[in-house]
C-alpha cells in the first residue's frame, strides 16, 4: 500500500465506521458526476476468513480481476449475505458489488465498483477500468491506531500518486470523510429521510436527463413571470421526473390503468404541462390564472377556479399538492372522499392547518419537521399508506409524502363511505371542534356526527370555516396603508434619527453644521411605535423594515441599522434595490422630504437636488 494522505485524529472507531457508511452509501454527495449507486449484489467474506486481512491476500486477488471475471471471483471468494449491510450496526466483512451511475448519461456509462469492508478499513476497486466518473486506481481508507484516517493506493508503483483521480481523492474525499467522522451525532428528534428512496435512481436519472434536455432551455427562454426561471423550471422538471418514475414503477407492478392527475393549487402550471407533454391526462386548478398559462398550448388543461371542501373529482387517480400552502391538508381529505383507490403526492412548504397557520406540536423539532409528522399522521388517519422521500430539488423544503391506498399496517382499502374509515385517526388529529384550526372528523353515525358538529351545514365534515384564497392577489407591502399613517410614521422615525449624533463626523459641503442624524438599530426604532401600529404593519405581510425600505429616498438600511439617506449631487444616488445595484433616481418627480421636513431644509439647492423643492 502506497500512502497518499492522512487526516487529523478523530474521536473513535465508531465515528470512522459511521463516516464510511455515508461514503459507501452516498458517493454522489462528494462526487458531483454521480447520480447515485445501483446495488448489484451484497456478499460477505467466508466464515473463518480474516476480516482484518493482514496479508492482503483478498485484495491482491480482487485487484487482478476484470469485469468479465468478477462473477466467478465473487462466487469463489465470498458467500451470500443473510441480511443487508444497511440493517446491522457493523459493516465489516461485507463485499458490495454496485454500479456508479453518471448524471450525464449521454457522455458516460455506469462504472462497476467492488467495496470490501474490513475491521479497520474499506477497499474500493474500480473493476471497469478507466472511467471519467470515478478514479481507476484501487484505494482504501484505513483507520490507524492513532485514530487518523489514511488514504492509500494498492500496487507496487507510486507513480499513480500524481494521477488526477488520486489528487481528487486526497483533496476532496479524504477531508470530507474525516469531517463526517469528526462531526457531532444528531441527538434531536429530526426526521431523517434518504433521498430518492422510493424510486429507482437509475430510471429517475434517465427521465430527468431527458426532460431537462427536452424542455429546460426552451421554458427558461419563454418564461414570462417575474420569478427566477432557473429555479422554478428545473425544480418542476425534477418533481415531474419523480412522479413519472413512480408511475412507471406502478405499471411494472401491475397497475391496470394509466394514472390521471389533478394538481391542486397548480400555480404557474408548469408541472401540469410537463406531465401532459409526456402523455398523461390531468388538470391543474388554481384560484388565479398566471401569464404563462397561455403559452402552454391546448394539451395542457388549466382551470381558474377555487377548491372547496365540497369538491369531488373521482375521475383522477392521483392528487398532487406541490407547495399548495393552505390547501395542503385538504388534499388527502378530498382525495379520500373522491375515490377509494386515490393516491396523493404532497410536497409541503408553508405549514397550514385546516383553517389557518399550523402550530408546532412536537418538542425539539423545527416547525417544518413537526408539520411533516402532522401530515403523516393525518394521511394515515385517512387510511393511506404513507412513505416519506427527499427530492433532489433546489429548495430547503424538499421532503415529500407519497400516499397510496391502505393504511400503514396493510389493512384493506376503506372507501369514503366506510363505517370504520375514520376510527383510526390519531388522537392528536381528531381535535375538539372548539378550535377553529382543527378539523372535526365525520362519523358514520348520523347522531354522533350531528352531536360532534352541531350547527354545521356541510354534512358534518367540519368544513364550514374554510375560506378559499381570493382570485386577485392582494398587494401587501405596506403601500396600501393610510397615507397619513405612513407619513406620520416616517416623520417619527426621521425625527428620532435626527436626535442621534452622527458617528463619522462627516461634514457636508457648504453646510458644515447641517444635522445628518445618527444610526439606530431597527429593534430600537420599533419601540417608537404602538402595538396597534405594529399590528397594522404586520397585517400587510410586512413590518417597520418594509416601510423604511419603501422610503429609500429618505432612509438607508444595512444589516439592521437605519440612517438618513442624505441628499447627494451624485447622479447615481445611494438608493437600495433588491433587484440589483443602486439605480438612478427619477429626476424631479417626487417631493424632497428633506426640503419639506428637515429642520434645516435640504442641504442642496433646488437645481442640484434630484427631488422637487416646492
Amino acid at each position: 500500500w502506497v500512502p497518499v494522505g492522512a487526516s487529523k485524529p478523530i474521536a473513535s472507531r465508531e465515528c470512522f465506521q459511521t463516516a464510511l457508511r455515508v461514503w459507501i452509501d452516498k458517493p454522489h454527495t462528494i462526487n458531483r458526476r454521480l447520480a447515485g449507486v445501483k446495488p448489484r449484489s451484497e456478499r460477505r467474506l467466508p466464515p473463518g476468513g480474516s476480516v482484518a486481512d493482514e496479508d492482503d491476500s483478498f485484495v491482491r486477488r480482487l485487484n487482478a480481476v476484470d469485469l468479465d471475471a468478477l462473477p466467478s471471483f465473487l462466487a469463489d471468494n465470498t458467500v451470500p449475505a443473510e441480511r443487508s449491510w444497511k440493517e446491522g450496526v457493523q459493516v465489516a466483512g461485507f463485499v458490495l458489488e454496485r454500479d456508479l451511475l453518471p448524471k450525464q448519461i449521454d457522455k458516460f456509462g455506469p462504472t462497476r465498483e467492488v467495496v470490501a469492508v474490513f475491521d479497520d478499513c474499506a477497499v474500493f476497486r474500480n473493476v471497469s477500468g478507466a472511467s471519467a466518473i470515478s478514479p481507476s486506481v484501487t484505494y482504501r481508507l484505513r483507520l490507524s491506531p492513532d485514530n487518523r484516517i489514511h488514504l492509500e493506493l494498492f500496487g507496487p508503483k507510486s507513480a499513480d500518486v500524481d494521477d488526477s483521480g488520486v489528487s481528487w481523492l486526497r483533496e476532496h474525499v479524504l477531508p470530507k470523510v474525516a469531517r463526517w467522522a469528526s462531526s457531532e451525532p444528531i441527538n434531536s428528534k429530526q426526521v431523517l429521510v434518504p433521498s430518492l428512496n422510493q424510486v429507482c435512481i437509475e430510471r429517475y436519472n434517465a427521465i430527468y436527463f431527458n426532460l431537462k434536455k427536452k424542455h429546460g432551455k426552451h421554458l427558461c427562454k419563454i418564461w414570462p413571470e417575474t420569478t427566477d426561471p432557473l429555479k422554478f423550471v428545473y425544480e418542476d422538471i425534477s418533481i415531474a421526473s419523480y412522479l413519472l418514475t413512480l408511475w412507471e414503477q406502478d405499471k411494472d407492478e401491475g397497475a391496470s390503468e394509466p394514472p390521471t392527475f389533478v394538481d391542486v393549487g397548480c400555480g404557474n402550471g408548469l408541472l401540469v404541462y410537463l406531465l401532459a407533454a409526456e402523455g398523461y391526462k390531468g388538470v391543474g386548478i388554481d384560484v388565479r390564472k398566471r401569464k404563462i398559462w397561455d403559452l402552454y398550448g391546448p394539451k395542457t388543461t388549466l382551470l381558474e377556479q377555487a377548491i372547496t371542501p365540497e369538491v369531488r373529482l373521482p375521475e383522477y387517480s392521483w392528487w398532487i399538492g406541490n407547495h399548495s400552502d393552505e390547501l395542503t391538508p385538504w388534499i388527502p381529505y378530498l382525495a379520500s372522499r373522491s375515490r377509494p383507490d386515490a393516491r396523493v403526492f404532497l410536497l409541503p412548504c408553508c405549514p397550514f392547518g385546516f383553517h389557518g397557520k399550523y402550530q408546532r406540536q412536537h418538542g425539539n423539532m423545527s416547525q417544518y419537521q413537526s408539520y411533516l409528522l402532522f401530515l403523516q399522521d393525518l394521511c394515515r388517519g385517512l387510511r393511506f399508506s404513507v412513505q416519506l422521500d427527499r427530492l433532489r430539488i433546489p429548495s430547503t423544503k424538499r421532503i415529500c409524502l407519497v400516499c397510496k391506498p391502505g393504511d400503514a399496517a396493510g389493512d384493506a382499502v376503506l372507501g369514503a363511505g366506510s363505517p370504520t374509515a375514520w376510527k383510526s385517526v390519531p388522537d392528536r388529529i381528531r381535535w375538539p371542534s372548539a378550535d377553529p384550526d382543527r378539523i372535526r372528523w365525520p362519523s358514520a353515525d348520523p347522531e354522533e356526527s350531528h352531536t360532534e358538529t352541531a350547527g354545521d351545514s356541510n354534512d358534518g365534515h367540519g368544513t364550514e370555516g374554510f375560506k378559499p384564497r381570493e382570485g386577485v392577489e392582494a398587494v401587501r407591502n405596506c403601500t396600501q396603508l393610510d397615507r397619513s399613517f405612513l407619513d406620520s410614521t416616517v416623520d417619527l422615525i426621521a425625527k428620532r434619527l435626527l436626535q442621534v449624533e452622527a458617528t463619522d463626523g462627516e461634514a457636508l459641503p457648504d453646510r458644515n453644521h447641517w444635522n445628518r442624524g445618527g444610526v439606530m438599530h431597527l429593534r430600537d426604532l420599533v419601540q417608537l411605535l404602538t402595538e396597534e401600529d405594529l399590528q397594522m404593519l404586520k397585517s400587510q405581510c410586512g413590518g417597520l423594515q418594509t416601510l423604511i425600505r419603501n422610503h429609500r429616498h429618505i432612509f438607508l438600511v444595512e444589516k439592521g441599522l437605519v440612517s438618513l439617506n442624505v441628499p447627494s449631487t451624485e447622479t447615481r444616488r445611494r438608493i437600495q434595490s433588491k433587484s440589483g445595484p443602486a439605480s438612478k433616481c427619477p429626476l424631479r418627480k417626487k417631493q424632497c422630504w428633506f426640503f419639506a421636513h428637515h429642520p434645516q431644509g435640504c442641504p442642496l439647492t433646488a437645481d442640484s437636488c434630484h427631488f422637487l423643492h416646492e
